[in-house]
This record gives structure tokens, sequence and C-alpha cells, in this order.
């Protein structure tokens, strides 16, 4: 047999095929009717065409043929198409009736997707059908049997996939790009009203728990909330008689959002003879969740809470979080207490650490602070902390989504304010005296580490400065050579800092050589943060002195250069905030790491063995590191959708936005100079015929010229650039543009 010729048309699927010659030996009805097993199958063809000549060839063309015809049948189980399957392992074969009738289904429904595409989403019969299948398709339940191509066949008939076809039509519809169909799916349920924005929001959790993608359920096993809600209110008297410090004279207030439901931490600055204290109280969480119990493994599994537009997914039961640990007004309650008594120039001379009792006087916003008087001293206070400090403070503007009933958006651009810095102050200056604390106690903690910047991205960053014109270079991080170790590395620091030679090799003990090169390294990391930490200080400070075009893409190269914060056993300090001893304490409501830490404190206050080794803090370190990440891609996720239902029924369509970024093969934007929203272009969308390229610098977007011309430059960092939403993908909240 001759070489079939490369252009011979195809002769159709390998059932299509079959089924023509099969049928073509059909002399009887009842061939039509018969259910054909594998081997009635292989034995008719057999019998009714020319066999080999040999019984060799006859056994090799029998198993060949065979192996086709049991393909065939497991193929007709999932799609029947020339084939019906009949059950028990047979088939039969389609009429020729049957099959135009399928082929006349698909032309009909191929006719009605282009009729419908072209008309309104209504109330409708037919636009109900696909309303009701496109809602089975998202939660990947079973489509109705109104949505068929013909009575006894499925969905699909050679290449035309009804399914498919009619995901292609949301996508359409939506006259938008998506990578994925279902955020299309999605935008024609909630533009039909068909799904409300809460529908919406729910699937998505619920889809990420089918799928065990989502570790963070939104209630409690029913023991537990049992258990919980059998707790007995504070009982001041006892808990004293316990041996608890009484600070219920103190004024202690909270200062939170308007919307808080949980005030996990409160404060008070007390003007006395002697001077000044400020108390800082934090629920006393750990009084109630003991480690080990089952309530505590819920809470270990979770790590935190998890805050979505539309719901709050708890690390704690409700009773605990919104009640006896939420340090409500005018009633006691249980707390761990910081005490920091100041001196006149600001400094905390001691602190100590309480188990307390106090009676919160007041629930205050953080609004409610700013024109009251009484708060002046807090104010200032964390003003002079302020102005001390030597840290990072890129400040950008958050768009948070807000639901009204199940359908209606308002979008809010939150801005920290005086108040709400004055918080932070005091909360970071209380979780660094307590890792202080209990660091020089040698307890082990996760510490919230902050590594300093790469040295290529500073380098990168240096080279973009020197372009734009600001006249600093950023000091590169420190960094030892592959052949050196840590002591060698920490000698010759601290030799380049003292003017000499330093030799370490005659310690007189192992122990003795670990605690001068702990000490050392404290002293290099302080040296290296305060060195770079000055100089992104410096660029910032020129940085505003910039026209507005340049300012925002200045801020946003700085704030690029940030790593990631995590939990881990092995203190490494925290760059950002320019601190050799941080660990979160302030928030157990929603932080177990916070737990662990209040846990660690009471050890160490009553004398006790130390709550956790070394090795179970290193374990629970990962697990919650782990876990804030998973939490923050889940939280973002959900407001990007809520954020993008909000644009797309809006008209808010196309941005003068500006250009902050450049980075083969993307341009990074702006859509508004709060920083509040972003998205990114593909070169391709500029030009998909032009040879373009971005300079060494990032500065600008070239076009490389034909005939040895040269470059031209078409884009440059800072400027304004018309451009329109091109897609949205509403899992990732990834927004796509596209020039106008």
């Amino acid at each position: 047999m001759g070489r079939q010729h490369r252009n011979a048309p195809k002769q159709g699927p390998d059932s299509e095929r079959l089924w023509r010659r099969f049928t073509s030996l059909f002399k009887s009805e009842d061939h039509w009717d018969k259910h054909w097993s594998a081997d009635e199958f292989v034995d008719f063809l057999i019998e009714h065409e020319a066999r080999p000549p040999s019984r060799e060839d006859a056994k090799a063309y029998r198993k060949r043929v065979l192996g086709d015809v049991q393909d065939l049948i497991r193929s007709s189980r999932k799609r029947g198409q020339h084939f019906k399957w009949e059950g028990d392992n047979t088939v039969s074969a389609r009429s020729q009736e049957s099959i135009l009738a399928i082929e006349q289904a698909v032309a009909d429904w191929s006719a009605r997707l282009s009729r419908l595409e072209n008309e309104a989403l209504s109330d409708s019969n037919e636009w109900q059908d696909i309303l009701e299948a496109w809602e089975c398709m998202i939660v990947n339940a079973p489509i109705s049997d109104n949505i068929r191509l013909h009575p006894d066949i499925g969905l699909t008939w050679k290449k035309f996939d009804l399914q498919l076809e009619l995901k292609r039509l949301a996508a359409r519809k939506s006259g938008l790009r998506f990578p994925e169909f279902e955020p299309a799916l999605a935008m024609m349920l909630i533009q039909s009203g068909h799904w409300s924005i809460l529908d919406l929001l729910n699937h998505r959790l619920n889809w990420r728990r089918k799928n065990n993608d989502n570790p963070f359920p939104s209630t409690y096993e029913s023991s537990l909330e049992q258990w919980a809600e059998q707790l007995p209110d504070v009982d001041a008297v006892s808990a004293l008689a316990d041996g608890r410090s009484d600070l219920q004279h103190l004024h202690f207030v909270t200062i939170d959002p308007p919307d808080a439901k949980d005030f996990d931490d409160a404060v008070c600055l007390e003007e006395h003879d002697s001077g000044r204290t400020l108390w800082v109280a934090i629920a006393d969480v750990a009084h109630y969740v003991t480690k080990d119990s089952s309530l505590d493994a819920t809470a270990q599994a979770r790590a935190t809470s998890v805050y979505l537009p539309h719901a709050v997914l708890p690390m704690l039961p409700f009773r605990l979080a919104d009640d006896l640990c939420s340090l409500r007004a005018n009633v006691p309650r249980l707390a761990m207490v910081i005490e920091m008594v100041l001196d006149d120039d600001n400094n905390v001379v001691t602190s100590k650490a309480h188990e307390a009792v106090i009676l919160v006087k007041e629930n205050l916003a953080y609004e409610d602070t700013l024109d009251d008087g009484r708060w002046d001293g807090l104010f200032k206070l964390a003003e002079a902390w302020q102005a001390d400090e030597l840290r990072l403070n890129i400040q950008q503007g958050e768009q948070r989504p807000r639901i009204h009933g199940e359908n209606e958006l308002s979008i809010e651009v939150k801005w920290p304010n005086k108040a709400t810095k004055m918080i932070e102050t005091f909360m970071v200056k209380t979780n660094n005296i307590v890792g202080e604390m209990l660091g020089k106690a040698g307890a082990s903690l996760p510490w919230r580490c902050h590594p300093m910047p790469d040295s290529i991205d500073v380098r990168d960053l240096n080279k973009q400065l020197e372009a734009l014109d600001i006249s600093i270079e950023l000091p590169e991080p420190r960094s030892k050579s592959k052949s050196q170790d840590d002591t060698d590395e920490l000698a010759g620091l601290l030799g380049a800092w003292a003017g000499q030679d330093i030799d370490l090799s005659g310690l007189s003990s192992s122990e003795e050589k670990v605690e001068v090169e702990r000490y050392l390294a404290n002293v290099s990391a302080q040296d290296a943060r305060d060195e770079m930490l000055d100089g992104l200080r410096q660029a910032q400070e020129q940085a505003s002195a910039l026209r507005s075009s340049l300012r925002r893409v200045v801020d946003q190269g700085l704030f690029q250069l940030m790593n990631r914060a995590r939990y881990d056993a092995n203190n490494i300090g925290h760059f950002g905030l320019n601190l050799d001893a941080y660990a979160h304490f302030t928030s157990p409501i929603r932080r177990y790491p916070d737990l662990i830490v209040h846990r660690q404190l009471k050890a160490m206050l009553h004398e006790k063995e130390w709550a956790y080794t070394e090795d179970e803090v290193a374990s629970l370190s990962e697990h919650c590191s782990d876990q804030g990440r998973m939490a923050q891609l889940l939280e973002w996720e959900l407001v990007a959708m809520t954020l993008n239902c909000h644009l797309m029924n809006g008209e808010e369509q196309n941005w003068n936005a500006r250009i902050v970024g450049l980075r083969t093969p993307w341009v990074f934007l702006d859509l508004n100079d709060d920083g509040s929203m972003h998205g990114r272009m593909h070169l391709k969308q500029l030009s998909s015929k032009k040879n373009l390229f971005i300079d060494e610098f990032g500065l600008c977007l070239m076009e490389e010229l034909r005939d040895g011309r040269g470059d031209s430059v078409l884009l440059e960092l800072g400027q304004l650039f018309p451009c329109r939403i091109r897609g949205l993908d509403l899992w990732s909240g990834r927004l796509d543009l596209a020039p106008v």
C-alpha cells in the first residue's frame, strides 16, 4: 500500500472510520439494534471482510483490531458518538438518520450561540437555561438535561463541545480577556443578576475548601463552640486572689478602626510625681487557650485569622475572639501588661511584665482621638519615638472594597493617619521590649525576621537612581565569600570597624567563641542596617523633592527592595524596623505566634520550664509563616475579586496610568498616583512587529530602528500613559492593560 499523500484529506476520527467500515457490512436491520461486544465486533469483521492468508497473520490482525474495538468501547462510555454505550461492555452503531439529526443539532446550537452573542442578557427561558449551565460549570455540577445536543447524546460531537462553546460565549460577551473561563462566567452571572457578589465570594471559598486549598474554615467544631460558650465571665476577685496585679484603676483605652469587633490591645499613659509610665495591655488569650488542648490544636492549624471583604475566618471561636478576650469597655478583663517607665527624654528606663486584671474605660475609633486634647500626651510620646527611629517609611494607599447588602459595593482608599501611626509605634515598641526581655532570659521564640535587601536588587536600583539624577548611592548589603567561615567574617568586620586586625582563634572555649560571635553578629548587623536604612531614608528625602512624575517611581523602587518578613527560630533581626529583637506579642486573638510568646512570658514570670523547646519553635515558625502567606493570598484574592466586580460594573475602564516600572517583558503602571491600584502591560500589546527592548537602567522602553538608524525612545519611567483594561483575572487579582 503506497504512502498517503501529505495533503490527502483526513478520514475522520478513529471511531468514525471504524463506524464506516463496520456499518458498510450491515445487511440487516437487526445489525443496527444489536449490542456488540468487542469479540463479536471483531468476529463480524473477520467473517465479512477479506481475511489474512495465514494463521499467523490472522492472529496478529485479530489482536490489532480487538485493541481498536476495546478502545472504542471505552471511549463510547464517555462520549457516545458514532457508537452508543449499551452497558455490559457492549455498543450499538448509530444509524445514519441519528447522526444527521445530531449534526443538525450542532448547526442549530452554533447559530443559536451566534445570535445570543448579540442579544442582551434577559430573564427568558433560553437565557435562564444558559445561566444555570454557567453556574453548574463554575461549581463543577452536572449540567441540566435542558442543555443537550440531542436526546441521547451529551455535550460533544466530533470537534464541537457545547460546554466549551458556552464558556466561549461568556468570554466574548464579557468584552474582556481572562486567562481562564471561570471569571467570565462569574462576571456574566453577576451582571445578569443570577448571582450576587456574595454568592461569588462564597463560591470561591467553597471551591478552595473542596480543593484542599483553604485551611481557614469559617466556623469551629460544634463541641469547641459549645465549650467556649460555657466559659464563665471574668471574676476579678478570684483572678486577683490567684496573684494577678490589680490595674483596674488605670485609664486604659482601646483605639481601633471604627468597625473593629475584637479589641486585643489597650494603652494608658500615667503621669505621676516621679515621671511618666506607659502601660500597654494585651488580651490574655493564653489563660483560656492552654497548650496542647483541642482548642489549641485547632488554633495552631489555622495560625491566623483571615479578614475578607464579606467575612472573617477566625483563629478563635466567637466567644473568645469577640467577647471574653476582647478588651471591651467597663468590664473586667484578664491581660498581659507591659509597664514602661520613661525619663524626661522619653527613653524607656525600666520595663516589667504583669499578669493583670484591667478595666478599659473607653473603646475609641482612630478618628475619635485626633481632635481630643485628652490624648495629646500619647501623641507627643509617639511622635518623639518616631523622630528617633531610623526605618524605611513608605506609605501606600490601600483600596478596600466594602459590601453593603448582597450586591452593593463602595471602594475606600485607606491611608494611615496620626492615630494609626501612634498605635503602631506603641505596638512595635512593646513587641521589641518583650522580645529583648525573653531573649535575654534564653527563651526560644518565633522571631519576626526581616532580611536585608539583596545585593543585586540594590545595584539595579543604584543604577536607576543615578540615571534619575538622585545623587546618592545605596550601600550594598555585606556578604561573606564562599571561602570565609562565620568567625573569619566577623573578625574581619570588627577589625575594619576597630581599625586593626582581630584574631578570634585564642578564645579558650567553644562556648566563649559562640558568645563572642553572637555579640559581633549583633554589632555588625546593627552597623550594616543603620548604613542601609540611612541611605534609603536619604534617597526617600531626595525623591520627595522630585517632580510628581518621578516620586512614585522612586518610592516603588525602594518598596520593591524589601524582602518578605517571616517567622524564624533563628533571630536575624528586623531590617525594616531596624530592631535586633522583634517578636509578635500584641495580637494573640488573631496570630498564633503571639500566643507562643505569651506562653513563654508566663513561664518566665512563674519561673517554670519554658513552654516550648527550640525544635518546637522552629517547626511552628515555619508553619505560621506558610499559613500567613496563604492567608495573605486568600485575602488579596477575594479583595481583588470584589474590586474587579466594581470595575466591571462601573465606567472606569480607561486610565491615564503612571509608568512605575520597566522590566522585560512588562510595563508596570499605577492606575492611581496613590499606589492603591496596579496593573501591567506586555510589550506585545504595544507592538508585535517592532523590535522593543528596555534599557539597562530600566528607565526607557526603546525601539531598535532598522537600517542602522539607532534606537528610538517610546516610553519613559514616570510618564502618563493612556491605557484600558484588557483583562481581569478575578482569581489572582491581576489587572492586564493595553493601550487605548
